[in-house]
């Protein structure tokens, strides 16, 4: 196919859709790792929170990072639902971040960044599914 049919039809932002995707599931994996070290009272973090308990934000960890993960999925199968329930899920990972922030505030940081950048894909360029070739 020559380029230009090629670029007609490939959708714009497509990179950006196939970046909060990945991160969507990076995020997700991530977070369901520090939710099992939370539950498991791992050694590296400190049982300081803003409110609730270690074991508390370890399961609500565990369940929104299944629900990022599954998020993650449907941006890259396209759905158009699931660029609402991205950006909802890192717009509320962001907030949660902030009240993980006292325990590993390096990871917090990090994930605050990227789920701003998942929201600006999302808003910009949701609904589309990735770029094809």
């Amino acid at each position: 196919m020559p380029a230009a049919q090629r670029s007609a039809v490939e959708r714009s932002g497509g990179g950006w859709i196939t970046f909060a995707g990945t991160m969507l599931i990076l995020a997700g994996a991530f977070n369901i790792i520090d939710g099992i070290a939370a539950i498991g009272n791992s050694g590296y973090l400190a049982n300081d929170l803003l409110f609730a308990n270690l074991d508390a934000w370890g399961w609500f960890f565990v369940i929104w990072g299944v629900l990022q993960i599954f998020a993650g999925f449907a941006v890259f199968g396209g759905a158009g639902w699931a660029a609402i329930v991205g950006v909802i899920a890192a717009f509320f990972n962001i907030l949660a971040q902030i009240s993980w922030a006292k325990v590993y505030p390096v990871w917090a940081l990090s994930a605050i960044v990227v789920d701003i950048l998942v929201i600006y894909a999302l808003t910009v360029y949701g609904g589309q599914g990735p770029r094809t070739r």
